[in-house]
């Protein structure tokens, strides 16, 4: 039988079931690549088993290959200890559909997840979260990360951002530090320029949530890039507009450096950015073609189709503030069709 064990978020078990568990599987794997666990937790562990009983630490292909774990749980008591709850990992979820198909027995221990405990302990509400977005070192992740954010934001809900945690194979740690996480967003808006991440932005950096030395610094990003925030493992919450209870939680639970703002205050879709984009770029190209072909002879039928482009172009305008984005957006695509097919027929002749 496989049982996935949810460690918790502390240094011992939060559930006797747990324990008892683990004392009658016939081996105890631990897995520490989805995120860390702490020595504190191991020691407590093996005080609590029989001398002697071993537990083993498995690497990430171990897990992920999983031929071997499933074929011991066949004849087999298996005990898979990971961090927070083992069904969050989407890992864990595939090793225990594939024991299911293979009709071995598999049940999960649950426990408190890391990403459940990042919401309450910031006083956020868990139903305004959004997707959740992981920050790689690798540097081609800040756009992911960004366009989560913004595509959130839009939705009026929360982004909670976690970063890499890395075990290397001199068993060093590698934590992403917030400062980081911070500064590829700065620099990632002024390429794509959403116009949402600022100096100004309000950010929530949590810190080694579930330990003795946890941490939750709140503020705007211009107070909170100079901040050594330790150890991980970090995570960030980029908020969108506040209820008014989470403000008050904010202001109560966290380390304050900025009140808090709304980060929504100034967000566009991205119909917005390619209207502001390209109503005024096409208007220009409008007028300078108008102003070529009225010094040309037998052009009647050109500037017929620039004087529909321009009505196309006025209808995108109204579809927009008549909220029908998608409209407006073909509109303006036709539009840009139509020009460009003008220019060609002018450089043609």
């Amino acid at each position: 039988m496989l049982y996935l064990v949810g460690a918790g978020i502390y240094d011992t078990f939060e559930m006797c079931n747990s324990i008892d568990i683990l004392k009658k599987c016939d081996r105890i794997y631990i897995e520490k690549f989805t995120s860390p666990i702490s020595d504190n937790f191991i020691q407590n562990l093996k005080s609590t088993l029989e001398p002697g009983k071993k537990i083993e630490f498995v690497k990430r292909w171990l897990v992920e290959d999983g031929r071997q774990i499933l074929d011991e749980s066949k004849t087999l008591n298996i005990g898979l200890v990971s961090y927070g709850d083992p069904t969050i990992a989407t890992t864990f979820t595939e090793l225990r559909i594939r024991a299911v198909r293979n009709n071995i027995n598999v049940k999960v221990i649950h426990a408190a997840s890391g990403i459940t405990s990042l919401v309450g302990e910031s006083g956020l509400q868990i139903y305004k979260i959004g997707k959740l977005v992981t920050m790689m070192e690798e540097r081609q992740s800040a756009l992911s990360v960004y366009t989560t954010i913004f595509n959130n934001l839009n939705l009026n809900c929360h982004t909670i951002i976690l970063t890499e945690y890395r075990q290397n194979e001199d068993e060093s740690v590698f934590f992403m530090k917030p400062n980081d996480v911070i500064s590829r967003l700065l620099e990632v808006e002024k390429d794509i320029k959403y116009e949402f991440v600022s100096e100004n932005s309000f950010l929530i950096v949590l810190s080694r949530i579930g330990t003795d030395r946890q941490r939750i610094v709140s503020g705007k990003i211009k107070s909170l890039l100079g901040i050594d925030y330790g150890e991980g493992p970090h995570a960030i919450i980029f908020p969108s507009k506040l209820h008014f209870t989470e403000e008050d939680a904010i202001l109560n639970l966290t380390e304050i450096i900025d009140r808090p703002d709304d980060n929504t205050a100034k967000i566009k879709c991205i119909s917005d950015h390619m209207l502001n984009k390209y109503e005024p770029m096409i208007r220009n190209e409008i007028k300078q073609l108008r102003e070529s072909l009225v010094s040309r002879k037998n052009e009647k039928i050109q500037l017929e189709l620039l004087e529909n482009a321009e009505l196309y172009l006025d209808d995108a305008i109204r579809f927009f503030r008549q909220g029908k984005k998608e409209l407006a957006v073909l509109s303006i695509g036709y539009v840009d069709g139509l020009v460009d097919s003008i220019k060609q027929i002018l450089r043609i002749e």
